[in-house]
């Protein structure tokens, strides 16, 4: 009786352990670029953070990389193909698998960042196939192409969908004549649900899962509006149609309001989500917040990042979209993400800032530029793990010790 007992022990734990998958997905935890490391350095040294390691064979590409306790994965395309590369966090490279044939087109290169959900892995590439692999060695489980299935058309810059899991659901937005928003099993490709068509097309914008009540809602934006999706059944909740051409940002969702910048030159838009999740009201719009790429992140009801078409970097009221500060104009687009409280500010130039919030500005903790890698454009979004910061530019990767001794 004994034995049996201990042997249930077991079995109850092990089921309990395996039930919580370790996740590293787009923009954090939580999609918001927000980071919940702690014991970070506050203050950099003059001349930035220690490089610990960089990795210099990449490949083209603009997605930045994900970290897990044990491994980093980040996707290349070298000769038009792609690769998925995993090392471990001392920089040793475990593998290399190719993916199959990329995006050659203007501006060559891979832009989404894979997910690791537990021992598998996904990546939509930019014709708008989805690869599922096995996190361990880099083997292709599945794949899925999502164009061609259901009927929709690709973007002028190629497919840069952040793919979004839930439990057993892995959720994309072809936006096509067959679907505009599918959830597939995460484990086989196979299809759960698919909303209906609408001959769309999907966008550059990444998507977010938020809670509402007892519901799950996936909502993005695909050329011509904002749709919420049910994500058990797949009955879309609502849409809201865009003034214009969205630009390629993430939604943000806090307190039953979701934020979003609308469409090239269209400024930015916040929406009241009604709540029984089921409609939607538009609060604010503001031109002089339309931030074309790298996201904002919000702290204590303030929005942060650049606006004016990415003219300047600021500080923006939530609640009503006007600004409170900015810290200097002209600026380039900037990626922004936060951890402790604190910015952590990436231009398109290589500049990296270190900066804390202020009721009236920015102090400045920090700075450094991104030296080595090519002339094109910084475009891949930082990532905090465990006290190390990577930032991914084109070939190479870089990982600095932003940890507090």
């Amino acid at each position: 009786m004994r034995l049996f007992a201990i042997a249930i022990i077991s079995i109850a734990l092990f089921t309990q352990c395996n039930s919580k998958q370790e996740v590293a997905q787009w923009r954090g935890p939580n999609r918001d670029g927000i980071y919940p490391e702690k014991n970070l350095l506050t203050q950099w040294p003059e001349d930035g953070p220690k490089l610990l390691w960089r990795f210099d064979e990449l490949g083209l590409g603009y997605s930045t990389v994900a970290v897990t306790s044990k491994q980093v994965y980040a996707i290349g395309t070298i000769d038009s193909i792609s690769y998925i590369f995993s090392f471990t966090t001392n920089g040793d490279l475990l593998w290399k698998k190719p993916l199959g044939k990329d995006w050659t087109k203007n501006w060559p290169g891979i832009r989404s960042t894979p997910v690791i959900y537990g021992d598998l892995g996904y990546i939509s590439n930019g014709f708008g196939v989805v690869f599922c692999f096995d996190a361990d060695n880099g083997n292709i489980k599945w794949s899925k192409d999502i164009i061609k299935d259901f009927g929709a058309g690709y973007l002028t810059f190629g497919m840069c969908e952040n793919l979004l899991i839930d439990g057993d659901k892995l959720f994309c937005t072809p936006a096509g004549k067959e679907a505009d928003v599918v959830a597939l099993n995460r484990k086989t490709g196979e299809l759960i649900w698919k909303t209906q068509g609408s001959n769309d097309s999907t966008a550059y914008t990444s998507p977010i899962l938020v809670t509402i009540g007892d519901k799950k809602y996936y909502i993005t934006q695909t050329s011509k509006k904002f749709i919420s999706v049910n994500s058990e059944t797949g009955e879309v909740a609502w849409t809201y149609k865009l003034k214009g051409n969205p630009l390629p940002n993430t939604l943000m969702f806090y307190n039953g309001y979701l934020y979003a910048v609308d469409a090239w030159k269209s400024g930015s838009i916040m929406l009241k989500i009604a709540e029984d999740g089921e409609s939607v009201n538009e609060v604010w719009r503001t031109f002089d917040l339309d931030h074309q790429q790298g996201d904002m992140v919000l702290l204590n009801d303030r929005l942060y990042g650049s606006g004016n078409s990415g003219r300047k970097f600021g500080c923006y009221d939530w609640k009503t979209g006007q600004e409170i500060y900015s810290d200097s104009i002209n600026v380039d687009v900037v990626n922004v993400i936060s951890a402790e409280n604190l910015i952590y500010y990436y231009d398109l130039r290589g500049n990296v800032k270190l900066l804390k919030p202020t009721e009236k500005g920015f102090e400045k903790l920090g700075f450094f530029k991104i030296k080595g890698g090519t002339p094109q454009l910084h475009c891949s979004h930082p990532v905090i793990k465990d006290g190390k910061l990577y930032i991914r530019h084109d070939n190479s990767l870089f990982v600095y010790d932003i940890a507090k001794k």
